[in-house]
């Protein structure tokens, strides 16, 4: 009885089902150390890209300030989370002459490292813009002028520059798109800055916009909050949202100085979304005058 045999290429002999099986284990380890070296060099540029990632997360976070400004008798306090690495939201403060603060807070619209780069001009922009005029309204004027130079089409900046003058006790706003400021009152009564008539377009949309200043008097107790659009739109894991309105309410039963009441607001934040990941970078900034 002649053994199964099957035909080779070569034609001074045959292969046995034997060299067959060998084959297909040769084939297989072979195939192994592949998949193998391909994982392992994907993981490489995946940590690779992780580093520079860790990288861009400082260098963002050392743009912004490390520590509000301290002025006897008033608060200053900001939080930023972003949902990635590196984010859009963006604050500053700035100690200018005569006892005046300039507070800067704005939301580049969209996330991630597209929104950083942009956060990072923003930033930039302001800074130099800041050292040189002293007018909230010529601020504005010149910051917008400078964005819209080097604008990247769908990306922009909702914006808010206030000067918060620490010895007559006034705040002047201009609001660029951006969600209107919660202002609380010492007796928990809520007031919003106008977000009809004062609210302008987005930085970086229309050229020589001349966005308007609202003047509100800060006394003894008030304190004036700004958030992203990332605390509304915390989300738990049912799909409920926080809400403005929650916000709101939040912000009206809260503590009484401007720093303890933005870092309750950020744990009841996220507390609601319960350890959901972030669909949006979460930012709060609030200022306030003390309470005697």
């Amino acid at each position: 009885m002649t053994a199964n045999r099957t035909a080779s290429t070569n034609p001074l002999g045959q292969f046995t089902p034997d060299d067959l099986e060998l084959l297909v284990v040769v084939a297989g380890q072979a195939a192994l150390s592949y998949e193998t070296a391909r994982l392992m060099q994907a993981f490489m540029e995946k940590q690779k890209q992780d580093n520079e990632m860790q990288i861009a997360k400082s260098i963002q976070r050392a743009l912004l300030p490390a520590n509000p400004p301290g002025v006897a008798g008033y608060s200053f306090f900001a939080t930023y989370d972003a949902a990635q690495a590196v984010g859009g939201d963006y604050y500053d403060f700035f100690v200018l002459p005569e006892g005046k603060i300039a507070v800067s807070f704005g939301d580049v619209a969209g996330k991630g490292v597209p929104g950083a780069l942009i956060m990072s001009r923003m930033s930039s922009c302001v800074q130099s813009t800041l050292r040189q005029v002293r007018d909230v309204e010529q601020a504005m004027l010149a910051i917008n002028a400078h964005m819209c130079d080097s604008a990247v089409e769908g990306r922009f900046v909702t914006y808010i520059l206030s000067f918060v003058d620490t010895v007559n006790h006034v705040v002047q706003l201009s609001n660029a798109g951006h969600m209107a400021p919660i202002i609380r009152k010492a007796d928990g009564t809520i007031k919003r800055f106008d977000e009809e008539d004062l609210v302008g377009p987005p930085i970086g949309v229309v050229e020589d916009y001349p966005y308007e200043v609202e003047t509100y008097q800060l006394d003894p107790g008030d304190i004036v909050v700004a958030v992203t659009d990332g605390v509304d739109e915390a989300m738990n894991a049912t799909g409920e949202l926080y809400g403005g309105e929650r916000t709101v309410e939040f912000i009206r039963t809260g503590p009484p100085r401007a720093d303890a009441l933005a870092e309750a607001l950020l744990a009841d934040v996220r507390r609601h979304a319960g350890g959901r990941p972030q669909n949006d970078d979460i930012t709060i900034m609030a200022f306030g005058r003390n309470q005697p």
